[in-house]
């Protein structure tokens, strides 16, 4: 098992401990990585469809306790920004 995992919650996409919430279910509470404690429905666990967006601040800590490099981290960024850049080039919402 994966120490972190993602999961559609609250209308993003969190990171959350497995240690702590494993598995998680439907109408009860876990708190992410980023500090939010939200609650997924049941139409949240299916896999594959996860349309909701990540949650900024739990990509970074995510990043962070996998022991990212600040370089790494700061490739990431960067790679973000011009995909965020050419998309909205586009005309396409983010």
């Amino acid at each position: 098992m994966q120490p972190y995992l993602w999961q559609q919650a609250g209308g993003k996409r969190h990171v959350y401990s497995t240690s702590d919430y494993h598995p998680i279910v439907p109408g009860k509470p876990f708190t992410a990585l980023c500090g939010a404690d939200v609650t997924t429905t049941s139409s949240d666990l299916v896999q594959g469809c996860w349309f909701d967006p990540e949650c900024e601040d739990c990509l970074m800590m995510y990043v962070k306790v996998s022991g990212w490099t600040d370089k790494e981290i700061e490739n990431m960024a960067a790679i973000r920004a011009a995909v965020d850049a050419k998309t909205r080039s586009k005309g396409t919402p983010k």
